[in-house]
């Protein structure tokens, strides 16, 4: 339901988002959640369509870092969020690309 996925979805996105409930379940507190994939993965994909829904339930907000063999600074989609840790509310407004 919640996600539009269902039961016969099991798999990495499945268990990512019971991951993530238990995460935030055990740590009310926690401010910023970062989900790394390597590039063209299928659950990391899925799992990163899921993450506008996963915001809007757990109102932690979710960076995405795709890997690949390009190199670069990936973590710097981080960055933003980290400075703004002191704000009482999140923005969608500093997510990047990179």
């Amino acid at each position: 339901g919640q996600y539009g996925i269902l039961p016969e979805h099991t798999g990495e996105s499945m268990d990512n988002i019971l991951k993530i409930h238990h995460i935030i379940d055990e740590h009310p507190d926690l401010r910023l959640l970062v989900q790394t994939n390597p590039a063209f993965c299928c659950a990391g994909l899925v799992t990163e369509a899921m993450a506008a829904k996963i915001e809007a339930k757990t109102k932690v907000p979710i960076v995405s870092i795709t890997y690949d063999v390009s190199g670069g600074n990936k973590n710097k989609v981080i960055i933003p969020f980290l400075k703004s840790q002191r704000k009482a509310a999140y923005s969608h407004d500093l997510k990047v690309s990179v």
